[in-house]
């Protein structure tokens, strides 16, 4: 078995990783890449009007053969991890007759993004596949690991093939709400001696005496509630279903309506209709009535102009009006997010409520979140930072490490691959190609 990594190596985001064994191709997701060669952040509009190939030699698309529209098919597969953008991003450039394997949760939040964020067009026909199971592409046998992430639905692979195996860790945590019981299910599962781990390492380089759970930050969050009269406003990521269950237990202790904005309410309906979904906050479900929706213009209007008016009559039952806000704001838990400046200054009162910002540190540096949250504080809104990541710390990185007993650690999804031999007791790989 031969394995080529054409993108993130050296990078965080842009994950693109080729396996190959006789005849067959299989390429581990296709990233749209998080940050430029030379480090500065990675824009796609600033490749408009470029062509498929010209977006190859700007590396933009990694250098695969066989694998976009434009050329004659050699690839047998594509394997999609999970539903974050600098996994699958750059899916809408593959050719149309290679099959694109993911979950059913996965697909489900590519076509959400894709109609209120213009994110990469979703495959017409993907191949959904199912957990636990397994499946075969050629001369690969693949078995899909259910993994705790900030996006649901994420998966790592044991891939096997020529008497060889490879465990690919996709994006994966411990200290989510299923991660206790997605690993220990993992190991069970999973033999040790694997011949090569590509293992994350977003966490190295960073200071992780901080992790917390999200249990542990749905408590904190209860307790803000607590300290605060007015709204709590909430700023996190949409699709971060495991997030939204955290502030979903402190609105629930507290006694706050717990009011999504139109999207973030799309994302809990359709995900609470995939496996593993019954038991999440989603305003269609019954035993949810503290569950409202909010139509902010930025979402409403997007969504008719792209024809899905269906969306916005579909939580009509559960909407919260500016006016029911206002009338008790101390009892609201208000989902928000950039986009939506100019409908809180039609809320009445709002100064004095607190803004939980639950998203990476780093994302202040964009210029829509600096926009927002200056309104937000011209509002007379204080703004509180809440937040644990999405991926490993290295203790759980060691855990893995130290259950699959690779022959050979090969660094991906990570700035620092250079720290990975001083933290892991195994022989470890930095090279783009090796063969097994």
């Amino acid at each position: 078995m031969k394995i080529e990594i054409h993108r993130g190596s050296h990078e965080i985001g842009g994950s693109c990783v080729e396996l190959s064994a006789g005849d067959t191709r299989i390429i581990l997701d296709v990233g749209m890449p998080l940050v430029k060669p030379d480090g500065r952040e990675f824009n796609m509009r600033d490749y408009d009007g470029l062509s498929e190939e010209e977006l190859v030699e700007a590396s933009v698309l990694p250098r695969v053969e066989g694998l976009y529209a434009w050329q004659q098919p050699s690839v047998d597969a594509v394997l999609i991890s999970h539903a974050h953008q600098d996994h699958y991003g750059l899916i809408q450039y593959v050719h149309p007759d290679i099959p694109v394997y993911m979950s059913e949760g996965t697909h489900k939040l590519l076509e959400i993004s894709k109609i209120f964020s213009g994110g990469a067009m979703p495959p017409t026909a993907p191949r959904i596949f199912a957990w636990p199971s397994e499946f075969q592409v050629g001369e690969f046998n693949i078995t899909p690991h259910l993994v705790d992430h900030s996006s649901a639905h994420a998966f790592a692979f044991e891939i096997a093939a020529a008497g060889k195996r490879v465990f690919y860790s996709g994006d994966f945590r411990t200290h989510g709400h299923i991660g206790n019981a997605a690993i220990t299910t993992l190991y069970r599962k999973v033999h040790p001696g694997v011949d090569a781990l590509l293992m994350e390492g977003t966490m190295l380089g960073r200071d992780t005496a901080s992790v917390q759970t999200e249990a542990e930050l749905s408590l904190k969050a209860n307790e803000i509630c607590k300290q605060t009269d007015k709204a709590i406003l909430i700023y996190q990521a949409g699709q971060n279903i495991s997030r939204t269950v955290s502030f979903y237990k402190a609105a629930k202790r507290s006694r706050r309506w717990f009011v999504l904005d139109l999207y973030t309410a799309c994302v809990l309906d359709e995900m609470s209709r995939c496996p593993g979904g019954k038991n999440l906050p989603s305003p269609c479900k019954p035993g949810f009535n503290d569950v409202r929706v909010w139509y902010p213009s930025c979402l409403t209007t997007r969504s008719k102009n792209i024809g899905h008016e269906d969306i916005v009559y579909k939580y009509i039952a559960r909407k919260m009006v500016y006016e029911e806000m206002a009338t008790d704001l101390g009892k609201v838990m208000l989902f928000v997010r950039p986009g939506m400046e100019a409908n809180l200054h039609n809320i009445p009162g709002l100064a004095g409520s607190t803004l939980v910002y639950s998203l990476w540190e780093g994302y202040h540096e964009k210029k829509n979140t600096r926009k927002f949250l200056e309104a937000v504080g011209d509002l007379g809104i204080n703004v509180v930072s809440l937040h644990t990541s999405g991926h490993a710390d290295i203790p759980s990185l060691q855990q893995m490490a130290n259950r699959l007993k690779p022959r050979k650690i090969i660094p991906i999804h990570t700035f620092h691959p250079e720290e990975y031999a001083s933290i892991f007791n195994f022989p470890v790989e930095t090279g783009a190609e090796l063969t097994l």
